[in-house]
């Protein structure tokens, strides 16, 4: 029999490359297509990481049980270097360069370097587009939600009983549905919208998380196996969610739930989907993902304001966020992981000749 996810779910398997790739392809059309009707792509391509990460996450800090001093600096590694460049060189793109100048408050530049900008400052929205960081608000949510997580599976460890990561889990989901729920009558006080905000916005990533962290605790059949066409049929449903015809509130509530389950049984679709996402064109896209997401935004907001056409716009981030990839993001992470791998290896040897 085949190794399945579930079996070893560390090992490198490219159609989650290919679903990365599709989140990033589904939000860089919903920013630069010529219609409308396809806007709902960017939220939908936005879940589509959320429950990646919220499945990798979980099985890395609840299942593998990975320490968390080396679990963050995989994170900083892979995130902090990128994400201070690009806000960094946004700052001075919206003071000196953009149509609209923009000398960006250092209160604010502080609260987006710390990935606070949802909420602070609580006046302006995120989405005010006085500078190219709207986008940021999805970042900020995968950030918080990280240490939520750590924070869970310290508390589970620390109870040392099976089920106690799993428990922590699903409270979690539910709270965060429950919170979906009461937000839409009443919503928080902040100018950024309510449903950016971690405690809204990470329901996919937590759902996912708990699905993973539970199928894995009580070993149940009915959680770890399904039939091969429910998992796309739960996709499609999901994407019926995001659509311009479907109620508002289902993006928050059923459609993450749907892809939660999708992600978790993504090994048992049929071989053709699990081949069309390890595409080439699919993979190298969800490589460079995080690159392309952060550099296109200014793209975004100049097609936007009609500075340059859709089919430029499109092209232009592109290629900025493959050459981000390939010159900065990718020999910096790797650099720093080395470094890593380097000091934990003279520990190592440091310990072993202290030993004998």
């Amino acid at each position: 029999m085949a190794t399945t996810i579930m079996n070893n779910p560390t090992r490198h398997i490219p159609y989650l490359d290919g679903w990365r790739g599709l989140a990033i392809i589904a939000v860089l059309i919903s920013h630069f297509k010529s219609t409308q009707e396809l806007s709902w792509l960017g939220e939908f391509g936005v879940q589509l990481f959320f429950v990646l990460s919220g499945f990798l996450m979980g099985n890395l800090l609840f299942i593998k049980k990975v320490p968390l001093k080396d679990f963050f600096v995989r994170r900083l590694s892979r995130v902090f270097p990128t994400f201070w460049l690009f806000v960094i060189a946004m700052a001075i793109y919206a003071a000196f360069m953009q149509p609209v100048r923009f000398v960006v408050p250092q209160g604010e530049l502080i609260a987006t370097l710390a990935f606070l900008r949802n909420y602070f400052p609580a006046d302006i929205s995120i989405w005010a587009r006085t500078w190219p960081i709207g986008h940021l608000w999805s970042l900020s949510v995968e950030e918080h939600s990280y240490l939520f997580l750590a924070a869970g599976a310290l508390l589970a460890s620390g109870l040392r009983h099976r089920f106690a990561g799993a428990a922590f889990l699903l409270v979690s989901t539910g709270a965060i549905l429950a919170i979906n729920a009461y937000y839409p009558a009443h919503p928080p006080a902040g100018a950024t919208p309510w449903f950016l905000r971690s405690e809204s916005a990470a329901i996919g990533l937590i759902a996912a998380a708990a699905y993973r962290v539970t199928a894995a605790a009580t070993q149940a059949p009915w959680l770890r196996q399904t039939s091969p066409w429910l998992p796309v049929l739960t996709l499609v449903v999901a994407i019926a969610c995001y659509s311009t015809y479907a109620h508002k509130e289902l993006q928050y509530t059923l459609a993450p739930l749907c892809l939660a389950y999708s992600i978790n049984h993504l090994e048992r679709t049929p071989l053709i989907i699990r081949q069309l996402l390890a595409g080439t064109v699919l993979q190298w896209f969800g490589v460079c993902s995080f690159s392309l997401y952060l550099w296109q935004q200014p793209f975004y907001y100049a097609v936007g304001a009609g500075a340059i056409s859709h089919l430029a716009g499109l092209l232009g981030a592109i290629s900025l966020g493959a050459l981000s990839f390939y010159l900065f993001e990718n020999p910096v992470r790797l650099y720093l992981n080395r470094k890593w791998a380097e000091r934990h290896a003279r520990r190592a040897v440091t310990s072993d000749t202290t030993a004998v």
